[in-house]
């Protein structure tokens, strides 16, 4: 028999459009089209055949069978066997009439022997070693023989020769079938041409020069290296990774023909100036939450490699029930430099400034900070170092209630405070100056950072207070971070772990808390946390955050389909958290567990979610029989 291409090229199938066609009323009398059915069938489910047949054509037009669209049809049959490998089937179409005029077409299917596979893979070149050509080829030598799993392994065995050095590569590919033995030989042709160089590097637009410094910087070949296509991606990456250009293209020129590949790479600037803006809105059980954010950056032209950048955030949280009588304002402005290359390529180099006004459960705090840092990638990009210092200075004010300094015991009036209150052992009684040293390393192995599927990402991340800083605290905290993903059958499963422990003086701002859409779903937010009274004595039950944190979950998320245009999907968790007032009170085995559900959908590229919430322990004492469950409105995935 001949090449198998050809004839599925000619008798492929084509996929329904699934749209709401309205199906014309036939005539009186006329004979009509009324329905399809497939007998014999069993490789292939009718549901992944029938809809795809031309007859619906008639159907909707409540027209009677055309025999042109049968004979189509039954070939549009017998093509979906033939890229199974049934090439012996058979499929006999037949109509049966019925009382009123109406027609039913039957097609017939004698599937008959399915073929299995063999591979040949011919004229590789002697330094590309048969066994890693052959892994690039996904059918396996005696399982049934599949023409989509041949056709696309074309590409891979093509990139794969191409990367050895030869930039004309091709590869042809044929099927030969031997009917008696019931056999497709997967026949793969590789003609590799003669073995190429990178030759001259060629820069195009109007660059300045220390941009064509920082492109060549990111280039992963140079001029006498072997040709390579997985080279040109990751350069053409890497430039990207700049910022600096609205595209880029690093085109090898192959039109030569000859054993030099010269390559030319082809950018256009990006807007040095931008705006942004937005806003947003939250729900929780205990709380409202309006936030919005501005600001922009700008690259000097003169500086190229520099951005300064300026960001405000303002955000309110609005208690349910204002028995308090108190919102919770939170502003924050911010200032920022950032060099690339600082140093050597790669380097990034930051500063930044800012000033807070926070308003949590228990206080108020106002504050000023400068942070200093250094960024770079440890040899591959998915691995990123960051060391940096931080100088914060803190004011608290607007104690709550049992912690008010104008009430006994509360902070003493008399400079310094003396004595031992609560208020004073949580460090709410004096100015707090945090200085600290921060090293963090992220090795993020994600297939999409945004939205992962597959993949791995850790974050490990240590802080240490030292008056060596500039600081009056003397502290060491550790925040790990593991997240996994796998897609199975279309079901992402994601799992999670972190542990946040602080050792010594501990900070008021960095204590620890867990609740909410983007941790704990069993409590709202911030509410998985320890007392004052907890943590410092006194008669105060406002949360105040602890030294120790641990927050686990898996989470089973897929796409149910689309309403309309949206996809839409849900998801199923399991939350485990705790956070105490020290690190070493954290018990793993003794972990508050949530178990929930929760529907979602993508607008203008983001996922809205709706998530609920139910604890399986440490449950309230309220006769109400929603006192346990926890709605959460949240953007993005939770990790």
């Amino acid at each position: 028999m001949t090449v198998l291409g050809r004839v599925l090229v000619a008798l492929s199938l084509v996929s329904a459009c699934g749209r709401q066609v309205r199906v014309r009323a036939p005539e009186a009398g006329a004979d009509h089209l009324g329905a399809i059915r497939l007998e014999g069938n069993h490789a292939i489910a009718t549901g992944a055949l029938e809809p795809a047949l031309a007859l619906h054509e008639a159907i909707r037009d409540g027209a009677a069978m055309d025999p042109y669209l049968l004979t189509v049809d039954a070939e549009r049959i017998r093509a979906a066997y033939l890229r199974r490998g049934f090439f012996e089937v058979k499929v006999a179409p037949g109509v049966e009439h019925g009382g009123d005029h109406t027609q039913t077409v039957v097609f017939t299917i004698t599937e008959g022997r399915r073929a299995v596979t063999r591979v040949e893979i011919i004229g590789l070149p002697a330094e590309l070693p048969p066994s890693s050509t052959r892994a690039r080829v996904a059918l396996r030598e005696g399982a049934p023989f599949d023409y989509d799993l041949y056709d696309a392994a074309k590409q891979p065995l093509r990139a794969l020769v191409e990367n050895a050095g030869y930039a004309y590569a091709d590869v042809h590919g044929t099927v030969v079938i031997d009917p008696i033995a019931a056999t497709a030989t997967a026949r793969y042709e590789v003609v590799s041409g003669v073995r190429c160089t990178f030759g001259t590097i060629r820069i195009s637009g109007p660059v300045p020069p220390a941009l064509v410094t920082a492109i060549r910087a990111r280039l992963q070949f140079a001029m006498g290296d072997r040709y390579s296509v997985s080279a040109l991606e990751a350069s053409q990456a890497g430039i990207y990774e700049l910022g600096r250009f609205s595209t880029v293209q690093v085109v090898p020129d192959r039109g030569a023909g000859g054993a030099e590949v010269e390559v030319a790479i082809e950018v256009a600037l990006a807007n040095r100036h931008e705006l942004h803006g937005g806003g947003g809105f939250g729900y929780e059980p205990a709380t409202y939450e309006a936030r919005l954010r501005g600001g922009g950056s700008l690259v000097p032209a003169s500086l190229p490699l520099l951005t300064l950048a300026i960001d405000t955030r303002v955000a309110v949280t609005i208690p349910h029930s204002l028995a308090r009588d108190q919102l919770e304002p939170k502003i924050r402005g911010l200032v920022s430099l950032q060099y690339l290359d600082l140093l050597w390529p790669r380097l990034r180099g930051d500063v930044e400034a800012g000033a807070d006004y926070q308003t949590v459960e228990a206080y108020t705090w106002t504050g000023e900070h400068v942070r200093l840092g250094l960024g770079t990638p440890l040899g591959p990009r998915w691995l990123q170092l960051r060391a940096g210092w931080v100088l914060e200075h803190l004011t608290f004010s607007k104690l709550e209630a049992a912690l008010d300094p104008a009430m006994a015991p509360g902070c003493p009036t008399i400079t310094p405070p003396t004595g031992d209150t609560p208020a004073q052992r949580l460090g709410l009684c004096r100015t707090q100056l945090r200085g600290a040293y921060q090293v963090s390393l992220v090795a993020d192995l994600r297939d999409n950072p945004i939205e992962p599927h597959r993949g791995v990402y850790v974050d490990l991340r240590v802080t240490k207070g030292t008056q060596l800083a500039g600081g009056d605290l003397a502290y060491l905290q550790l925040t790990p971070e593991l997240r996994g993903y796998v897609s199975i059958g279309g079901v992402v499963i994601a799992a999670r772990a972190r542990v946040g422990a602080i050792f010594g003086e501990v900070p008021v701002t960095e204590r620890y808390y867990s609740g909410g859409t983007s941790g704990q779903r069993g409590f709202s937010e911030r509410r998985l946390s320890p007392t004052a009274s907890q943590c410092a004595g006194g008669g105060s039950s406002v949360v105040i955050g602890g030294a120790g944190l641990i927050e686990t979950g898996v989470e089973l998320r897929r796409q149910l389909g689309t309403l309309g245009t949206v996809p839409v999907g849900a998801n199923m968790f399991l939350d485990g958290g705790d956070v105490q007032c020290r690190a070493d009170e954290l018990d793993p085995w003794h972990l508050s567990w949530a178990v929930g559900t929760g529907v979602w959908g993508k607008l203008v590229g983001l996922k809205f979610r709706i998530d609920i919430g139910y604890r399986l322990n440490h449950q309230s004492t309220s006769s109400d029989l929603l006192a346990n469950v926890f709605p959460h409105i949240g953007v993005g995935e939770v990790y």
